[in-house]
């Protein structure tokens, strides 16, 4: 009698030790398998956009160089929500295209749009920056990096979309 309770002890301690185990080694797994997600309150909407380096998107060549498209510039293109900006930003090579969408997380409108802050002139065909705000709550958002991180008046980042391809030919995308 004093064995099989000796070994019925035994039986549940090792069940014990095997849940805290599989406990441990799921919530691992599960800590290492997710990427990066930054919270943002902007609603998903469809993203199609053809960038040309070459010819239609040629000033997005020069570094921190950003361009804003508000309007669809053929039948197939999608914006996402409230339009895309699109910024050469800081990175390992030359072209670094990064994607945000235009609308301000904190108002959550797509008629309400962050503005790139200029960092050159006025009246230069290239028009540079490394910074957004949004001109109704003044929350500023870093886009030079891909992240659309705040850098003040909130905690929401900008929602940002993939850029693919190589060369002079990109493809921004949900």
């Amino acid at each position: 009698m004093n064995f099989l309770l000796s070994l019925q002890s035994i039986t549940s301690e090792v069940q014990e030790k095997m849940k805290k185990f599989l406990f441990l080694l799921s919530f691992i797994c599960l800590a290492l398998s997710c990427e990066k997600e930054y919270h943002t309150t902007i609603p998903y909407a469809p993203v199609n956009l053809e960038l040309k380096l070459e010819t239609l998107d040629y000033e997005l060549k020069t570094n921190l160089a950003y361009k804003t498209i508000t309007q669809p510039r053929t039948a197939l293109e999608r914006l996402g929500f409230g339009g895309i900006l699109v910024v050469n930003g800081m990175g390992e090579n030359l072209i670094n295209l990064y994607a945000y969408d235009l609308a301000c997380p904190v108002e959550a409108q797509h008629n309400v749009r962050v503005v790139p802050d200029n960092l050159g002139s006025p009246t230069s065909t290239v028009k540079t920056a490394i910074t957004a705000t949004c001109p109704d709550c003044g929350s500023v958002f870093f886009i030079a990096t891909g992240t659309g991180a705040p850098q003040s008046g909130t905690k929401y980042h900008l929602r940002s979309y993939k850029v693919s391809g190589n060369g002079s030919q990109f493809t921004v995308h949900n």
